[in-house]
């Protein structure tokens, strides 16, 4: 009788520290507001997400809507997963659901849905496509076979769809040594053939708007374009002493795939840039002088437009340009589409708590 009191007794505590830690959580007491100064309807749907860092403090995250300031880290493993479910909606919950298990995976979103590639381990292939809403099929390749294991052991760049079918571009080796390679399946997805890009300098690092892993709330090119926009990198030798290392370096400038030639092409030519995206069928990104330039994915010809007097901090969120700056009371948010100014906000500190923190933040826009 007293062994079961005790194991009763244990029992009580677990539960009762299983609901300590459900519903206690660190909430600093920070609190903020978005101040819209114009054009209020930019803001529908969107999101401010701020991130909080200091060498003697923990990290701390918060989103900001025109309704609400909430606190997104430290969270108890309740509201995290409250927070993560908010996040999904349909389409996208299905998508999560098959990567479930997965050790890694790449899509990107068309107007029928999602399409995609991952892997389990080092044990299968899986091709996915999603149809109509949450209908999905895929199709999983047997990594026992030489031409697949050398995919799932390569360093994924991206996807893309070329005459309707997915493509994906990898990294074979490292170093002096590294290779860029193409895998394309075909319509049906069961079939794939791998080649080799050549390519006159460096590797291709990344594919842009390229969905990885779980960030499938990632802005995705929509429709298909002949030119591929990607990010080039070199290794470049550095010598100490007796020593050599190899260190990575991005090309500068703004490049792409080209899906006729199968070449890289340089798109724009060597100067720094603050950021860049794609919005239909155009690739745009933001130079150092504050000019963007205007590409055209299917003719390749480009365009510049002054657009930024100087340059803070500049990002592209679902196709439109943000620069955030640091004023005396919050952090100026001023929106730019097709080149002008649609809109300007501000973050601005409710509580002493928050207006410490002010020095300290980066500001980033999503869509919800």
């Amino acid at each position: 009788m007293k062994r079961m009191w005790n194991v009763a007794a244990l029992g009580a505590v677990i539960v009762i520290g299983l609901g300590t830690f459900a519903v206690d959580a660190t909430e600093p007491k920070a609190e903020w507001s978005l101040d819209i100064s114009s054009n209020p309807a930019v803001w529908e749907n969107q999101i401010v997400e701020m991130t909080y860092s200091s060498d003697d403090a923990v990290d701390q995250r918060f989103e900001v809507t025109a309704d609400e300031s909430r606190i997104t880290s430290n969270l108890n493993y309740i509201a995290e997963g409250q927070q993560y479910r908010e996040r999904l909606n349909g389409d996208v919950r299905s998508i999560h659901r098959l990567m479930n298990g997965w050790t890694y995976a790449q899509s990107i979103q068309t107007q029928d849905g999602y399409i995609g590639v991952g892997q389990d381990g080092m044990k299968e292939l899986i091709v996915f496509q999603q149809l109509k809403g949450n209908e999905i099929s895929r199709f999983a390749f047997d990594a026992s076979d030489s031409k697949i294991y050398d995919i799932v052991n390569g360093v994924w760049a991206g996807v893309f769809l070329n005459d309707g079918q997915l493509n994906l571009i990898y990294r074979d080796g490292y170093d002096e040594d590294v290779k860029t390679m193409i895998a394309t399946f075909n319509e049906a997805m069961n079939e794939v053939s791998v080649k080799e890009l050549n390519m006159d300098k460096g590797f291709i690092t990344h594919v842009i708007n390229t969905n990885r892993f779980y960030a499938t709330d990632v802005s995705s090119q929509m429709t298909e374009t002949r030119y591929i926009p990607v990010g080039v990198s070199f290794y470049d030798v550095i010598e100490e002493g007796e020593d050599k290392f190899n260190v990575e370096d991005r090309l500068p400038g703004q490049f792409a795939y080209d899906t006729k030639t199968e070449k890289v092409v340089q798109l724009a030519e060597d100067q720094g840039f603050w950021d860049y995206t794609t919005s239909g069928q155009n690739l745009l990104a933001i130079n150092e002088d504050g000019e963007e330039v205007v590409i055209d994915l299917n003719t390749g010809k480009n365009m510049t437009r002054s657009v930024l007097d100087s340059v803070d901090h500049a990002f592209y969120s679902n196709g439109r340009l943000y620069q955030t700056r640091q004023a005396k009371d919050g952090v100026v948010i001023d929106v730019y589409e097709d080149g002008e100014q649609i809109s300007s906000a501000a973050i601005t500190p409710e509580n002493e708590e928050a207006r410490d923190m002010l020095k300290q933040i980066d500001v980033y826009v999503r869509q919800k």
